[in-house]
């Protein structure tokens, strides 16, 4: 199965707000595969990462159907 083209795009480029963008910036994350290699956990304790930013994360993988891609444990 082809993975997503979402996922290589640029974060910038994605329906994301601004202080996800930001945040995303600050930590050097370019696409959502490069957030997508830390598991939550780990997301979670980077500065700036709020509960927020992990549930647009969710609704935007979700509605892209690669929610399966988000590591939780």
């Amino acid at each position: 199965m082809l993975q997503n083209p979402v996922i290589g795009k640029p974060i910038g480029k994605l329906a994301l707000s601004e202080s996800f963008k930001e945040m995303s910036f600050f930590h050097d994350f370019r696409t959502l595969a490069d957030i997508l290699n830390w598991p939550v956990s780990v997301l979670l304790l980077h500065q700036g990462f709020t509960y927020h930013h992990y549930q647009e994360l969710r609704i935007l993988l979700s509605k892209n159907q690669q929610l399966q891609l988000l590591k939780v444990m």
